[in-house]
């Protein structure tokens, strides 16, 4: 989640646009997600409870296990990391208008979980099975500073669901859905962008080009399709739209990697996108998609036609 090589305090200030006086630091507090008795402790039953199936959730609360060796190096190098993210997390405070955060529990488990996300708007997870298997052993070189960005993006899903309690946004389309997504993921992704994403001297990087020359085109055919797509059409639509493999996130990858290209330029940029909340990804699509690809986004302010959709709008994940 590198963004500029510049310190801290520095990329709030200058990067987000706000010369006021930096907020004060969080108190970040470590907290197991585990008994002495391997069992799960109910904060971590209670995380599990809202992400899992009732099947599931069945198959993995009774699963009494202690952490593996692997486990604890992973959960030693969070304790290590977790010293800097309260200087860390200064600037994005900046994102958003009015959003203070005087503390933040990060709950360590090992089962159910992934490897990392939000449960409210003040508990971050991480799933230490889940960051053994996908990342391998904790002392590989990169996986320091992979946590880093990994809480900068939980960070910032935690201000935005604090942003939404008082700008609430009702899921009430899979269009909505779809602006809600990539607003949230988007936003998050930005800050999981490593130094291979960042701009060559205000030119985008290879991989972005490649990336976006692949994504922007499913970008706007799956926005086009959604304001007239019926609950069962709409599950096909929204698939990967900020989940799978990560350069296949047609709706959150291209929204990080625009705000990548803005904040290049222009200091305000994250703040202005933060705050104009899932409404503003049309315009920020629209400033950057070639106007051959622009002129088919839907206008949500002028429906061409009635659409209705059959049942309940499909379900979307919170800011994880």
């Amino acid at each position: 989640m590198t963004i500029r090589r510049l310190p801290i305090l520095t990329l709030g200030l200058v990067l987000l646009g706000l010369p006021l006086e930096a907020p004060s630091e969080p108190r970040i507090t470590l907290v197991s997600g585990s008994r002495p008795d391997g069992a799960a402790t109910d904060l971590w039953l209670a995380i599990l409870r809202r992400r899992l199936t009732p099947s599931r959730y069945d198959s993995v609360a009774a699963i009494c296990r202690g952490r593996t060796a692997e486990e604890r190096a992973w959960a030693d190098l969070i304790d290590s990391q977790s010293r800097r993210w309260p200087r860390l997390a200064v600037p994005l405070l900046g994102l958003f208008d009015s959003t203070a955060v005087d503390s933040v529990r990060v709950v360590l488990g090992n089962r159910g979980g992934e490897d990392a996300f939000t449960h409210d708007s003040m508990t971050i997870g991480f799933d230490l099975a889940a960051l053994q298997r996908v990342y391998g052993a904790a002392a590989a070189p990169e996986n320091a500073e992979r946590l880093d960005r990994f809480f900068r993006h939980e960070f910032v899903h935690l201000l935005q669901k604090r942003w939404l309690a008082r700008h609430p946004f009702p899921l009430t389309s899979p269009f909505r859905v779809a602006l809600f997504d990539a607003w949230a993921e988007g936003l998050g992704n930005y800050f999981s962008l490593s130094a291979q994403w960042q701009p060559n001297e205000h030119a985008p990087s290879a991989r972005t080009s490649r990336v976006l020359a692949a994504l922007q085109p499913r970008f706007v055919a799956r926005m086009a399709a959604l304001p007239c797509a019926d609950s069962t059409s709409a599950v096909s639509l929204l698939a990967d739209l900020s989940s799978g493999p990560f350069e296949q996130k047609w709706g959150a990858l291209p929204v990080a990697l625009w705000l990548l290209a803005d904040a290049d330029t222009n200091p305000g940029a994250l703040h202005a996108f933060a705050e104009a909340g899932p409404g503003g990804v049309l315009a920020l699509a629209e400033r950057h998609l070639p106007r051959s690809l622009a002129d088919s986004l839907p206008d949500p302010s002028k429906p061409a036609r009635e659409c209705t959709m059959q049942g309940p709008p499909p379900c979307v994940r919170a800011p994880r």
